[in-house]
């Protein structure tokens, strides 16, 4: 029975080097051992380890009291600790390396006969224990190496590369540098080679001299000249090829040059080898040491005999012309005095145009103010007529074909005053981001009323996905409206009417096609000329003016954009196409939102309204009409009247016109603006002049809205609703 538990328990012993490499830390293995000396091995009273800081300063050899330790906290539990165990033989075993004491194993002996055998087991397991100690230290130092180690080499590889670098800029520089020293020397070379060459191939004479002036070298174009050999040139002998009577002033002006180091340039007479002397300029430089001083002069010698001669040539003629101009100057006196009167004429003529034209636009603005202001009583009226609910199908045939002709003059007074401003070059276009087939889709409800009363057909071929452009809405629509109007207008009732985008590369088409009267071939090239007409009875039967094409090419045109027109003939109809340039693709397309205005309240809140204008009908019956919606209403026919009676009546909106006697609406604005009954009144401007300035000076009166006659209805009752 005891060998057999001798054998089981050495059994277990000798599996403890495998098992404590796979445990985890320190604290593990003396848990495992500890438990593994007190439950396994007989005699043994118990056991603890004392490693690293529980170690002493005392000698192995001689215990401390109370069992060597510091504490008995890393005793086990379940064990009874040294101290209690007075009784037992105590013991220590160092946990001893070749390099390092790790602590000490602790245990005492309770029957020594039965632990007798079990000693040197337990020896051989400090020995253990100890060496996996050192094996796990050994590894965390080797770990901290490595780590170490990688750290210096990832710095070294570094370092390397960025010397890689360097050294690889700096050979740059350096094969740089030698090509362009090889650059230069070769350049220096080729100047040298030229230099020569144009020293003999040149019809000039080349000269060098030494910084003194003096020649030393050969000067093979000079003796070839004079026909002097190079030994009679050398010094100063050049100068006896020089015309006696030049030689002083040749050689005085050569000395000055040399005291001042500056340019010479003279003219003289020089000996040919023919035996001719010929005019010659010279012109030498110095040539300059980097400090300055002179290292030699380089100079040359040009033939000029045959200028000189064209010159004296041309000095006769001058004599000669200078007669002659004087006789022809005499003449166009008389004639420049004849011409300058003649120019007065006509500058007289020009400002007497420009002020003719400046009272046709005048006239033209008076014009459309004069012919609205029937209009609006006009319209004033229907919208009375239309509030009383009348049953006879002829009243409503009445109605609605009074306010489409009224609408109809209203917009031909636009088209023409939209033409004068075009061709003036003073319309101005509002650009922004807009979506063609929006703008499309409300010039179409605009003009179906018309393409309904003629029974048309309209056949609509418009993409869902927006196209971008830039452009002015307004205009865009308008472009498109008289399209529509102008194929409407000129088919016959039933006919037929398509319009038809698309878009091709970065433009996209609109074209708008019928089966109408058509265009003969010698009008379509001036189809969109001002007044132009295919049909001149035709065209007043249906109420136009030859003015809607050219306000589409204008408009087109100031868009970037083509129209063209086209057809097969009389009776044929016809097809007119407007190419306009898109928004690049890339462009990230904002979301185009129809704000539509708020639909006026059927029942408004009553006002103090005062109406001021000189046209007594149309105050009245626009008078009538806000009566009739429950408003409280005081006309006046002038501006001062107006004042007076603000004061009294207190409005809380002012209808006023533009055109009052004698005070005019913009300063009884401003005069409004001033008292205190109607600085805070609504003013609204109600007018027949349209154009941008009258839009401006408005505002800058004072007026918070700008309507034209005749004014819709609606439009003002939202405004009131706003109020």
């Amino acid at each position: 029975m005891t060998s057999q538990c001798k054998a089981e328990v050495l059994g277990k012993l000798f599996i403890i080097p495998g098992t404590l490499c796979v445990l985890p830390d320190h604290q593990t293995i003396v848990e495992f051992v500890n438990k593994a000396l007190n439950q396994i091995v007989p005699g043994l009273a118990g056991a603890y380890f004392c490693l690293d800081g529980a170690v002493i300063a005392t000698s192995p050899e001689s215990p401390p009291d109370n069992f060597g330790c510091v504490t008995c906290r890393d005793w086990p539990s379940d064990v009874p600790g040294p101290c209690s165990m007075e009784q037992a033989s105590k013991r220590r075993l160092p946990l001893r390396t070749a390099s390092k004491l790790y602590g000490f194993l602790n245990y005492s002996i309770q029957n020594f006969d039965e632990f007798l055998p079990y000693e040197p087991y337990i020896a051989n397991l400090a020995n253990i224990v100890a060496t996996e100690l050192e094996r796990r230290s050994l590894e965390l130092t080797r770990r901290t190496v490595e780590d170490q180690l990688y750290q210096v080499l990832q710095e070294l590889e570094s370092e390397v590369v960025d010397r890689t670098v360097e050294l690889a800029r700096r050979n740059a520089e350096l094969e740089q540098e030698i090509q362009s020293r090889n650059c230069l020397e070769k350049a220096l070379r080729l100047s040298e080679e030229r230099y020569r060459s144009l020293t003999i191939a040149t019809t000039q004479m080349v000269w060098t001299t030494n910084p003194l002036g003096e020649i030393i070298d050969d000067l093979p174009s000079w003796c070839a000249f004079t026909g002097q050999n190079k030994e009679a040139v050398k010094g100063h002998g050049w100068i006896d090829a020089v015309h006696p009577e030049d030689r002083s002033e040749v050689m005085t002006k050569w000395q000055q040059a040399l005291t001042t180091c500056s340019i010479y340039d003279t003219e003289y007479r020089v000996y040919r080898h023919d035996g001719e002397y010929r005019h010659v300029v010279a012109r030498g430089v110095p040539v300059l040491e980097a400090d300055g001083t002179i290292r030699e002069w380089v100079g040359t010698c040009t033939d000029i005999t045959e200028r000189k001669l064209a010159e004296e040539a041309l000095q006769k003629s001058h004599e000669e012309l200078e007669i002659h101009v004087q006789e022809r100057t005499s003449e166009l006196a008389h004639t420049n005095e004849a011409l300058s009167n003649e120019i007065v004429e006509r500058k007289r003529m020009e400002q007497a145009l420009r002020e003719i034209d400046r009272h046709k636009d005048e006239f033209l603005a008076m014009l459309a103010h004069e012919l609205r202001n029937p209009l609006a009583p006009i319209l004033h009226a229907l919208q009375v007529l239309k509030k009383h609910d009348y049953p006879d199908p002829a009243l409503v045939w009445g109605h609605t074909l009074i306010e489409r002709q009224v609408t109809h003059m209203a917009r031909l007074l636009d088209d023409l005053l939209d033409v004068a401003r075009i061709i003036q070059g003073k319309i101005r276009l509002k650009m922004e981001r807009c979506d063609i087939t929006q703008i499309i889709a409300h010039a179409v409800e605009d003009c179906l009323p018309l393409i309904e009363a003629r029974r048309h057909d309209l056949v609509l071929s418009v993409p869902d996905e927006p196209l971008w452009l830039e452009g002015d809405a307004m205009r865009l629509e308008q472009i498109i409206t008289n399209l529509l109007n102008n194929a409407a207008k000129y088919t016959e009732e039933g006919g037929k009417i398509r319009l038809s985008t698309m878009q091709t590369g970065n433009d996209v088409l609109i074209r708008v096609e019928d089966t109408g009267a058509g265009i003969a071939p010698d009008l379509l090239g001036r189809v969109f000329d001002i007044f132009t007409q295919a049909d001149r009875s035709l065209a007043h039967s249906q109420g136009g003016l030859g003015l809607g094409l050219t306000l589409v090419r204008q408009l087109v045109e100031k868009h970037d954009g083509t129209v063209t027109a086209a057809s097969a003939g009389i009776g044929h109809g016809s097809s007119f196409t407007v190419r306009l340039p898109l928004l690049p693709a890339e462009q990230p397309a904002v979301e185009f939102i129809q704000t539509l205005p708020d639909p006026p309240a059927s029942h408004l809140s009553p006002f103090r309204i005062m109406v001021v204008d000189d046209y007594v009908d149309a105050a009245e019956s626009l008078a009538m009409l806000l009566q009739m919606e429950g408003h409280e209403v005081k006309t006046v026919h002038c501006g001062m009247q107006a004042i007076e009676q603000a004061q009294i009546f207190r409005p809380r909106v002012v209808l006023l016109d533009i055109g009052l006697p004698g005070l005019n609406g913009y300063e009884v604005a401003s005069r409004l603006r001033e008292l205190p009954e109607t600085r805070e009144s609504m003013l609204i401007a109600l007018t027949g002049y349209g154009q941008t300035e009258d839009r401006n000076r408005s505002q800058d009166a004072g007026f918070d809205h700008h309507l034209l006659k005749p004014i819709n209805f609606e439009v003002l009752s939202e405004l009131l609703a706003s109020a």
